[in-house]
């Protein structure tokens, strides 16, 4: 089994590979920041605060191709992480990440008492995205979530 994993992560492509070390490392960091500081402490580090605006910066398709990149290299390191990994560290990572690598980014934080099977709990939810590319958070977080915060890096681009 381990051996064709190696076989498997030998065919990723070597930018890949070198993230996801960087993605591990800093998804373990924000897991450890959300455990001991409160929200408004991070708040800053995110990027602007735009409040409850749903903004969507646009980006190249350079810009693009690294967001990609991104959102597999913090997916394939969230699974592997013994620390909280769930939504609000990888948003954290992977605006870490996009600064690293200067991609335009917006990271939301919904709330929601409309999520199926779980009717009357209110439900937070955080996801990250540069133009249409979801880089944490999955797909439909828009259908299912209603914005409550929207952070975006220094110098978006909008359409």
């Amino acid at each position: 089994m381990l051996l064709g994993k190696l076989r498997a992560a030998s065919r990723l492509p070597l930018p890949l590979i070198a993230l996801i070390p960087v993605a591990w490392l800093l998804i373990g960091a924000a897991a450890t920041l959300v455990a001991v500081a409160p929200f408004r402490r991070i708040a800053p580090l995110l990027g602007r605060n735009m409040g409850a605006a749903a903004l969507a910066p646009i980006g190249s398709a350079k810009e693009l191709d690294r967001a990609v990149l991104i959102a597999r290299a913090i997916s394939f390191a969230a699974r592997y992480m013994p620390l909280r990994s769930d939504c609000l560290p990888q948003a954290i990572a992977g605006v870490a990440l996009c600064r690293l690598l200067r991609v335009p980014y917006a990271a939301y934080f919904g709330a929601s008492t409309f999520v199926p099977g779980r009717q009357g709990q209110l439900l937070a939810h955080a996801w990250l995205q540069c133009g249409p590319v979801v880089i944490t958070g999955g797909r439909g977080s828009f259908g299912a979530y209603g914005v409550v915060a929207c952070f975006v890096s220094p110098h978006p681009r909008y359409p």
